[in-house]
């Protein structure tokens, strides 16, 4: 085995990923990866900062110490599921492998986004439309930047 006189993860294997050299599409992607990002990372920090916001979400009653910390043990949880795809979509940007970076926005629409929805409309009670309606503005960005990294870019230029 040939061995590489690169040292792993080296600052060379970074590059600007939002290059003028790359094409419109692969911009606007990872525009819409950042913004993403920041939303949901927003929003972890959010259920961290604000753990008594899973007992009004949930209806937890607060009557005793075992459900104000089982409220913020959903909230942990929460938080860790949105943050942690964002920074999956962040690394695979980061080594410019734009492909994957379109599967794991995928991925996050779905099992963050689409069971988001889900445990909202089953278990929030006397949720309304616009309890489901408020995670579109999460879809959005991650929509368009999947289309993005994902759609064929021709070959010639």
């Amino acid at each position: 085995m040939k061995k590489s006189n690169k040292p792993f993860m080296s600052t060379s294997s970074f590059k600007n990923p939002l290059a003028k050299t790359l094409p419109r599409q692969i911009r606007i992607g990872v525009w819409a990866s950042f913004i993403s990002a920041g939303m949901l990372i927003g929003i972890g920090i959010f259920w961290v900062a604000h753990p008594a916001a899973a007992e009004g979400s949930f209806s937890i009653v607060p009557d005793s110490d075992a459900a104000i910390r089982f409220s913020k043990i959903l909230s942990i949880f929460k938080a860790v599921g949105d943050v942690l795809p964002p920074i999956f979509v962040l690394l695979a940007i980061s080594f410019r492998q734009f492909r994957l970076a379109g599967y794991f926005h995928l991925v996050t629409l779905l099992l963050v986004i689409a069971v988001d929805v889900f445990v909202w409309g089953s278990f929030v009670p006397n949720a309304g439309a616009r309890d489901i309606l408020q995670h579109i503005p999460f879809a959005i960005p991650i929509i368009i930047a999947a289309y993005c990294f994902l759609k064929p870019t021709s070959k010639i230029s």
